[in-house]
């Protein structure tokens, strides 16, 4: 779950940089207008953006399967404590 959340705020972070780049309604145009960091944000965006949305698939399939299976194996090793076994 933290990497979905930290994937979002990449994703917003290279959003708001790559705006220059004419991403946004008003895109900007000229020379330089897409130069640099804006530039470099706007290269990475589709990547930044799978990234996000791999992160967050993950962490709803951890969250599906802890709720389906996952509670039972962690209630059923609960036991006498004792790890060694009977003898």
């Amino acid at each position: 779950m933290t990497l979905a959340i930290i994937g979002a705020i990449v994703l917003q972070a290279t959003n708001r940089l790559a705006s220059p780049c004419g991403t946004g309604p008003n895109p900007h145009t000229g020379p330089g207008a897409c130069s640099g960091v804006s530039a470099l944000a706007h290269h990475v965006d589709g990547a930044v953006t799978l990234f996000a949305l791999a992160c967050a698939a993950l962490a709803a399939a951890a969250f599906v399967w802890y709720m389906l299976w996952g509670y039972k194996s962690t209630a059923q090793a609960g036991g006498s404590g004792d790890a060694t076994g009977s003898s």
